[in-house]
């Protein structure tokens, strides 16, 4: 899962700049020093204005923590109480930097392949756009964006890590005509679609089908 988490994180890093047409930036995140935890990353989305959501979102914060949880990671409710700590020890960063102490609250995005059956029954969740879903009750921003019901859209791509299934084969049979063949066979070769989808991948790009290309 290492090397699929790393190129998740690249490929958000470059699609928030790429697909976007420049108007967000990412930073990856070094350790939160409060807590000694590890965030995803920080994402600014400088010029939001007709990007499907949940870009849009962004558009009243200087800054939104983003969790990308990955086909096999765990969303359990502990896993998620870890996120919010990891936001809170950020939000703490943020205000011992500034001077004056920056007085917001931190928003927080958690991208995963869909809505777990428990979470609904702990908060309330507001579905506002396809794959968008807003959590409360809640002080600050807190977003559940599941990749498997996002529509294939190019500045969507990197919310589309986080698919599974179904979903993410379609979207890997999607990008393949719109990104290069290189891309499209590290993608194949980190993330878990199905072994059709890899094999008709591979011979249509001219891939190698040998076992560490089968590796994710």
């Amino acid at each position: 899962m290492g090397r699929l988490d790393r190129f998740a994180k690249q490929t958000f890093a470059a699609g928030a700049v790429r697909f976007v047409v420049s108007p967000t930036a990412w930073k990856e995140a070094p350790e939160v020093r409060r807590e000694r935890v590890q965030v995803a990353g920080h994402l600014r989305v400088l010029r939001p204005e007709g990007l499907a959501a949940p870009w849009p979102e962004a558009r009243d914060h200087e800054e939104v923590l983003v969790e990308l949880k990955l086909a096999g990671d765990c969303v359990d409710v502990a896993e998620v109480k870890r996120a919010l700590l990891r936001r809170q020890a950020r939000e703490i960063e943020r205000i011992e930097e500034s001077s004056p102490p920056w007085m917001g609250e931190e928003p927080l995005w958690i991208a995963a392949p869909d809505v777990p059956s428990w979470l609904p029954g702990v908060w309330v969740l507001e579905r506002f756009a396809p794959g968008c879903y807003r959590i409360g009750p809640s002080p600050f921003q807190f977003l559940w964006i599941a990749a498997n019901e996002l529509p294939l859209l190019d500045h969507l791509v990197p919310f589309m890590m986080a698919r599974s299934g179904r979903a993410l084969d379609d979207f890997a049979e999607w990008i393949a005509s719109r990104r290069d063949a290189e891309w499209v066979l590290t993608m194949i070769r980190h993330m878990p679609v199905s072994p059709k989808t890899r094999e008709d991948l591979q011979r249509k790009l001219g891939g190698s089908d040998a076992p560490e290309e089968r590796q994710h």
